[in-house]
């Protein structure tokens, strides 16, 4: 556990915040994790900040902390950052809304449901042996 000086000195010269600053932003957040709603668990809650321009956006859970992370590497990975006004932020917002409602059952006018799992596993192929096609009439 650190001491008290060195979390002080670390808040600082990372984030350019201080303790009392760190703490104001757990009591408005509640003591929660701002995605998940869950109260830190053994742990502080991590101090979350862009990797791009080092803005303290919140507090996250480590768990948290860390798909945030994964998705904003990927989203740099995967050449999105490279595409005029699309930003982390409207993909995570056109994705959630993409789960949220599917496109495909507003089209269809129905659930459809494929298999649930990686298409070319060897439990895919062993799923798709007894099944036949048939056309629609």
């Amino acid at each position: 556990m650190q001491t008290e000086k060195a979390r002080a000195r670390q808040l600082w010269i990372s984030f350019n915040i201080t303790p009392a600053e760190w703490d104001t932003i757990a009591v408005y957040q509640r003591g929660r994790c701002y995605a998940c709603g869950q109260p830190a668990k053994g742990r502080r809650l991590s101090t979350d900040h862009s990797h791009t321009d080092g803005l303290v956006r919140g507090l996250l859970c480590q768990s948290c902390n860390a798909l945030l992370g994964k998705i904003e590497n990927a989203f740099k990975r995967y050449g999105l950052h490279k595409i005029s006004g699309v930003t982390v932020a409207s993909i995570l917002g056109s994705l959630s809304s993409y789960l949220l409602f599917p496109p495909a059952v507003s089209a269809l006018g129905r659930k459809v449901y494929g298999y649930p799992g990686r298409i070319g596993t060897k439990e895919y192929r062993k799923w798709a042996k007894g099944r036949r096609y048939t056309r629609y009439k």
